[in-house]
């Protein structure tokens, strides 16, 4: 039976697109090859291997495997599997190989269990964590090792978004993979302004995180001349700079030499000459702060040019319109012209508040 072989790590993308272009064989299951390879099977009506969206993976003939449980609840004893379906947790997240899950007390009793099933039945999983909520001044997760697949503990992991791997740490760092759509908005928000300006530009994120916002901006040809990057969490400093270090790399147009990463508030970041009067475009990522953090961002930006301010931030639904005006006039505060400002929701928060996305044009 026709299969395409792709790495181990792959498995879960090229899962999924195939079963969304309607190419996966449900009535067989995913084979183990040699090397690290894996075999997905394929309907009879998928494209030929010479077709452009296989990307260059081959295709094999394997035996077809039949589907093992289609849930990890049902590799747990037996015993256990007799137990009411709502005892078990209904959804758990994954980082790279790190699977994050909430636990209830009912549940939590049968961690090791839980951890033991999960594990066979996502095979690309390497460590199962419960998730004890967020702790700390920058508001990371408590996580509490339940399992390991090699007999490692550290969260340290690769994600993929967009083509780009991202390196993250879910028990040090914030990340969030849901803001994944927003980062290509503002790729295609920052390409316009280059546009505009014909010439590459300075983004500025001084809360960058792991830097995921950059991992788009620096794979596009000619979009940037530098970049400002930084964050108060020094773990999450350290990641980025490793990010931002392979994403320089990799650029089809030679590494971006004018990087310039900080640990520190962001609100001290005009208090440092180097990094005024610098930027073209700055994000603003503290979503219950952002407004607040708004007028320190003025004196980042380059001056008698078009600049863009691009930010998220949780805010009453019912204020929407208010907060679009609130923005002009911050603007006309600070002597800004040619002024245009868009604030639109994203997605509920609350039954009152909503995530919004915001983004303002303007020359000082």
């Amino acid at each position: 039976m026709r299969h395409l072989r792709v790495p181990s790590a792959e498995t879960q993308d090229w899962l999924a697109l195939c079963k969304a272009s309607d190419w996966l064989l449900s009535t067989s299951g995913v084979v183990a090859l040699e090397d690290s390879f894996r075999a997905i099977p394929l309907r009879s009506d998928a494209p030929d291997e010479a077709d452009p969206c296989w990307k260059g993976l081959v295709h094999v003939e394997v035996e077809s495997k039949g589907r093992g449980p289609l849930h990890w609840t049902e590799r747990l004893p037996s015993q256990l599997q007799a137990l009411p379906a709502e005892t078990w947790p209904a959804a758990y997240e994954i980082q790279g190989d790190v699977l994050i899950v909430k636990l209830e007390d009912s549940a939590a009793i049968h961690a090791s269990a839980i951890a033991s099933a999960m594990l066979e039945q996502l095979p690309n999983v390497r460590l199962v964590c419960a998730d004890d909520g967020v702790e700390g001044d920058f508001r990371v997760r408590r996580l509490t090792v339940l399992g390991s697949r090699d007999g490692t503990k550290h969260t340290r992991t690769r994600v993929r978004e967009h083509g780009h791997l991202v390196w993250v740490d879910p028990g040090k760092v914030y990340f969030s993979a849901r803001l994944s759509n927003e980062r290509n908005r503002t790729l295609e928000s920052v390409k316009e302004l280059r546009s505009l300006r014909n010439q590459p530009l300075v983004v500025a994120d001084p809360y960058a995180g792991v830097g995921p916002a950059f991992s788009t901006l620096f794979s596009e040809p000619g979009l940037l001349n530098g970049c400002l990057a930084g964050d108060l969490n020094p773990d999450a400093v350290d990641l980025l700079r490793l990010n931002l270090e392979q994403w320089s790399r990799k650029r089809t147009d030679g590494p971006l030499s004018n990087i310039e990463v900080v640990c520190m508030d962001a609100l001290d970041w005009k208090g440092r000459p180097e990094l005024c009067a610098q930027a073209d475009v700055v994000l603003v990522n503290l979503p219950h702060d952002s407004f607040e953090h708004l007028p320190s961002m003025f004196p980042l930006l380059r001056k008698g040019v078009p600049v863009m301010i691009r930010g998220w931030a949780i805010r009453e639904r019912a204020l929407i319109d208010a907060d679009r005006n609130a923005l002009r006039a911050l603007l006309e505060k600070h002597a800004a012209r040619n002024i245009g400002v868009e604030l639109s929701e994203i997605k509920g928060f609350s039954s009152t508040k909503c995530f919004v996305a915001f983004e303002c044009h303007f020359t000082i």
